[in-house]
């Protein structure tokens, strides 16, 4: 007995002499001197003001002076890489251009210690610079599809919603594409990082009926209902014998068909919608020539090609795709010009993209100041030489038509008829920077500060106003036409496509 009291003692203090699991470190962010911040801020400013193709374009040499110098003013203190970023944020803004950012290090992107954004519990619907709650997800049931929000916490939503806009960047003066972020994730980002948001959120809200209150609510357990479903596009359902071998074949590949495919719109397949949500697939030579041999075999007489969810990719699809839409030589991108003639002569860009870029442009001239480089899709390019379509083109776009897609739309619109749909783009008529772009490391903080090589001038003649291309037919949706889901582009296409073929009847 004497000997198992003793096992029983021996065993007991043991299991106390293991080690315990650590507890999960706190993150502690890393803390810049001010001589650091300023050595960063230095090579950040020299840097753009030799290096950004377009640092001028929509500011003068004057107010950008006045924008850094008073970003260099509050480099007083010391500071971490998010009191740094978020303070050049704004900064890198009022340069105008989509594609120039400011982002975190990789030291940072790869910590998962570091505090993560609080997601609100429910969509949220942008509407004249007003918020309205789309799908609900919180423990407030009776916050139904269309409740206007009118503050976060004691923050009104307007000042939200304009300090959101002031931290992120698009081309010019266009605001559907920052809206559309907004939407996306950057509203709740800012809500959280400057104004506090935590959970519980406090809303203030009014709901259908015009009454005010103020209700607190967390974000409920996760069901069935919360994954959303979209839509089907608007399709014709035919018969597998009737079925064109093309169109069996977009159905192959599941992901592919996310990105682009091909689909009849009306029971004699006269008209048709070529959805392209990117620029971004391989084999696109292939693929369009297949598409429009289809358009041609089945005498489409009306092509829809949508964009709306087009941020942009490879520039060189859209020139493919834009051969089979023109009779004669045509250009997509008119110039790439730089600053330099050698723009990747920087020794804090990144070493790939430096390579990427030696190998992909070449040094041509130089006019007006400017260095142009030639790539195979800058300049003239020839028409396809078989299956070109020559019927009537409609475009859809939205704030999310930007980069390459844009691109794309400005430059068809300027060399034959077209009928665009929809929302402003949200990349430039004139052009946008682009090309390459280049990731520029901080060499203290090792905030990455991304920014295009090129100014890229589309076919567009119309001075640069600073505004994406704009629509024939100007489409607003309502908040319920958002709840709803309905494709108001799209019926609007439709309805131009019949009353088209009611006057070719009539005559």
């Amino acid at each position: 007995m004497r000997f198992l009291v003793l096992l029983m003692a021996l065993t007991v203090s043991t299991a106390y002499c293991f080690p315990t699991h650590p507890k999960k470190a706190t993150y502690r962010p890393r803390v810049y001197t001010v001589e650091q911040l300023r050595s960063d801020f230095a090579v950040l400013r020299k840097t753009l003001e030799e290096r950004h193709p377009s640092l001028y374009r929509y500011a003068t040499r004057e107010e950008m002076d006045r924008n850094f110098d008073e970003v260099a003013r509050q480099l007083y203190r010391p500071m971490t890489e998010v009191e740094f970023r978020e303070l050049l944020r704004p900064l890198i803004v009022r340069i105008r251009c989509g594609h120039t950012d400011v982002q975190e290090s990789l030291y940072a992107s790869r910590s998962g210690r570091k505090p993560q954004p609080e997601w609100l519990p429910f969509d949220i619907i942008l509407q004249n610079d007003r918020l309205f709650i789309g799908r609900n997800r919180s423990t407030d049931s009776s916050l139904v599809c269309g409740t206007e929000v009118l503050k976060l916490g004691n923050h009104s939503v307007k000042d939200i919603i304009q300090a959101a806009r002031d931290r992120w960047p698009s081309d010019g003066y266009n605001q559907t594409f920052k809206n559309y972020f907004l939407e996306l994730y950057h509203l709740e980002e800012t809500y959280w990082r400057h104004f506090g948001g935590r959970s519980p959120w406090t809303l203030t809200v009014r709901d259908t009926t015009s009454a005010e209150r103020v209700t607190t609510v967390r974000r409920r357990p996760v069901n069935a209902r919360d994954i959303p479903t979209a839509p089907a596009p608007a399709t014709v359902k035919r018969s597998k014998k009737s079925r064109h071998k093309t169109e069996t074949s977009f159905d192959d590949d599941a992901k592919l068909q996310l990105i682009r495919s091909l689909h009849f719109l009306n029971s004699d397949s006269t008209a048709a919608a070529l959805i392209i949500n990117s620029f971004g697939y391989d084999r696109y030579q292939s693929y369009h020539r297949e598409v429009f041999e289809t358009l041609e075999k089945l005498k489409v007489q009306d092509l829809v090609i949508d964009l709306r969810q087009n941020t942009g990719g490879n520039a060189e699809i859209g020139s493919d795709l834009m051969s089979y839409l023109m009779k004669s030589d045509f250009r997509q991108v008119d110039r790439a010009e730089c600053r330099v003639r050698r723009p990747n002569a920087c020794s804090y860009f990144d070493r790939k993209e430096k390579r990427v870029l030696r190998q992909n442009f070449r040094f041509m001239k130089i006019e007006g100041g400017r260095y142009q480089f030639g790539k195979s899709n800058v300049g003239w390019n020839k028409p396809a030489s078989e299956h070109r379509y020559s019927g009537k083109v409609y475009v859809l776009t939205s704030g999310r038509t930007f980069s390459a897609a844009s691109i794309f739309t400005a430059s068809l619109k300027a060399q034959r008829p077209v009928t665009i749909i929809g929302q402003e783009t949200g990349g430039g008529e004139a052009g946008c920077n682009g090309g390459i772009i280049q990731t520029l490391t901080l060499p203290e903080t090792r905030l990455r500060v991304r920014f295009p090589v090129f100014w890229i001038a589309t076919a567009s003649r119309n001075p640069d106003q600073g505004r994406g291309v704009m629509p024939d037919y100007p489409v607003d949706y309502t908040v319920q036409d958002r709840i709803k889901q309905r494709d108001l582009d799209m019926e609007k296409a439709l309805e131009l496509i019949q009353e088209g073929k009611r006057k070719m009847t009539a005559r």
